[in-house]
């Protein structure tokens, strides 16, 4: 199998559901062939968004092994393999494996000359139908448009998990205890989606336990804030954790930011939050 797979969303997931199937069949493993950074970067004009991905390596590797891959191959996605006819592909990496069988989407294509099932035809080849959701195709783009606009409940769906961030937690402006709202403040480790600004429902998972929390993202409007953050309140818990590698699970989005004329108000509203965020159920 080939293909860049972000997020390995339901529709990546249907590949590797035949892909198993027939692995036990022929008693054969799955290996894919997959790049590290999005091809994009080699035919668009440089920009941050294009090293952003919707999961982190680590959960990559992981959703790859969860679906079943016995070998997973990195290989830079260059102007020189763009280049590579599927001919040239086909030789320098296909005829290299005792192929099987080999399973694709149904709009694959590859090669510079973007070849399709035709040009596959040597070996026993599988389409995959595409898979709809809401009438609409489930893909990468959809699911990080979904959560640049913060329909977190959208990607999930779209996604079959919950879309997760993983970070580091560091010192923050500490404003949050002063008003009975602690929140570790979360700085990403990996070039991940953020979620577009507002409140959310989350989990938090710290040293291994997963807990209840809301998070905010935003500028901190209320006390003249100018760096976007994500700070997560995480309900019954009191332990300080600066340093630790922690991931935040979306949930549902609650609502977006506003300006309060006074603490007080930002208070009420924050213990309005966490009730939405302790009676969800996911």
């Amino acid at each position: 199998m080939l293909g860049y797979f972000d997020g390995l969303h339901l529709g990546h997931q249907a590949l590797f559901e035949k892909a198993r199937a027939l692995a036990s069949e022929k008693n054969a493993t799955i290996s894919v062939l997959t790049f590290p950074e999005s091809p994009t970067l080699v035919f668009k004009k440089f920009n941050t968004d294009l090293f952003k991905h919707l999961t982190s390596k680590a959960k990559r590797c992981q959703l790859f092994e969860d679906n079943g891959v016995d070998f997973l191959y990195f290989t830079d996605f260059t102007s020189h393999f763009a280049k590579l006819t599927s001919h040239d592909f086909i030789a320098n990496y296909i005829r290299h494996l005792s192929v099987a069988a080999i399973v694709v989407g149904f709009d694959y294509q590859f090669g510079s000359d973007h070849a399709g099932l035709e040009a596959l035809s040597a070996y026993e080849t599988y389409q995959i139908d595409k898979v709809i959701a809401d009438g609409q195709k489930i893909s990468s783009t959809a699911i990080r448009q979904a959560i640049l606009d913060g329909d977190v409940t959208r990607a999930n769906q779209l996604l079959g998990y919950a879309y997760e961030v993983t970070g580091i937690v560091v010192h923050g402006e500490a404003r949050g205890r002063t008003i009975g709202y602690p929140t570790a403040n979360i700085a990403s480790k990996d070039s991940q989606y953020i979620p577009a600004i507002g409140v959310y429902v989350v989990d938090i998972e710290v040293s291994g336990k997963r807990y209840r929390g809301m998070a905010s993202i935003g500028y901190n409007d209320t006390f003249g804030g100018k760096n976007k953050t994500l700070e997560v309140h995480i309900f019954d818990y009191r332990d300080e954790i600066y340093g630790e590698t922690v991931t935040v699970y979306f949930l549902q989005f609650i609502r977006g930011m506003i300006k309060f004329d006074s603490v007080a108000d930002l208070i009420t509203q924050m213990e309005s939050d966490e009730k939405t965020s302790r009676e969800f159920n996911a």
